[in-house]
């Protein structure tokens, strides 16, 4: 694996968080849409969290249109500035998208410059140019690419400047040893099926157990799974209680944890973008 001792590196289990395609649906403007979207992904980024999974709290009367919208802002975040003109045509959705911070993240350099001994991961995209292929990784010049490549591909180099040489070697996402972003996915299956194939399923509830009486087992079992961890989140309407058991579920039956990581609010109601910040934040520490 590549990586560096100045760069965060990948978990050895993967951490998933399940949000409501419902997230951002009260805010009135595109504008306020985007902002919350965009203070969702900070924290998935802050946390290296590995996927992003929108689940509709009503299947048969699925939220498409918020879905996407947070979807394509994600998307937009996780694509480094330097290739997002390629990526992304002018669209409504994309409108307010200068209102974003950056992620930041290592596969997101500032500088199109190196300094000289040192190396990174960049991200690159494969361009078409005549007949020839190249790499766009945001570099001062294309860098030519291998045969077999296919227009708008992605892929990681490892980077590396020497003599005041730029060197290349392209490495898969699996064996990039830094942090990449996450990705992600729209559910359209019931919360049941969309639990399916995780080591540890944990649900964030108000009237969950306390967190801090599981630490030591959540630390045990966290450093014995081989399947990722899965964390959800509620909507601003109902919690997972209510949300499960309007699609004919008990919250208790369907997680292996059921937990309050926020003891002792001083709050009635924790926001959804408040609770992914208390909750990674103890995961984090906990990890």
């Amino acid at each position: 694996m590549v990586s560096s001792d100045t760069e965060p590196s990948k978990r050895r289990v993967e951490v998933h968080v399940m949000v409501p395609s419902s997230y951002a649906r009260d805010a009135s403007h595109l504008r306020e849409k985007t902002s919350r979207i965009g203070f969702l992904c900070r924290a998935l980024a802050i946390f290296r969290i590995d996927k992003l999974v929108l689940y509709h709290e009503e299947p048969k009367n699925p939220d498409v249109g918020e879905a996407i919208l947070i979807k394509s802002i994600a998307d937009y975040m996780n694509t480094p500035p330097y290739l997002r003109k390629r990526a992304f045509r002018l669209r409504e959705d994309l409108r307010y998208v200068g209102l974003l911070p950056p992620l930041n993240i290592p596969t997101h350099p500032p500088s199109p410059d190196l300094q000289e001994g040192s190396s990174e991961v960049r991200e690159g995209r494969v361009v078409k140019m005549g007949p020839a292929y190249f790499i766009d990784a945001g570099l001062r010049r294309l860098i030519p690419s291998k045969s077999g490549m296919r227009e708008g591909q992605r892929v990681y180099l490892l980077v590396t400047k020497r003599g005041g040489r730029l060197r290349y070697k392209s490495i898969s996402r699996r064996k990039v040893g830094v942090y990449t972003g996450f990705r992600t996915v729209i559910s359209e299956s019931p919360i049941r099926e969309s639990l399916n194939g995780y080591g540890l399923k944990i649900a964030t509830s108000r009237l969950g157990r306390d967190v801090r009486e599981v630490v030591d087992e959540l630390r045990s079992k966290f450093n014995t799974l081989n399947g990722p961890v899965c964390v959800a989140f509620g909507s601003y309407k109902r919690g997972l209680e209510e949300i499960c058991e309007a699609q004919g579920e008990r919250v208790d039956e369907l997680f292996d944890y059921v937990l309050n990581f926020a003891p002792a609010q001083g709050v009635r109601t924790i926001r959804t973008e408040e609770a992914v910040y208390v909750v990674l934040a103890v995961l984090n520490f906990i990890l």
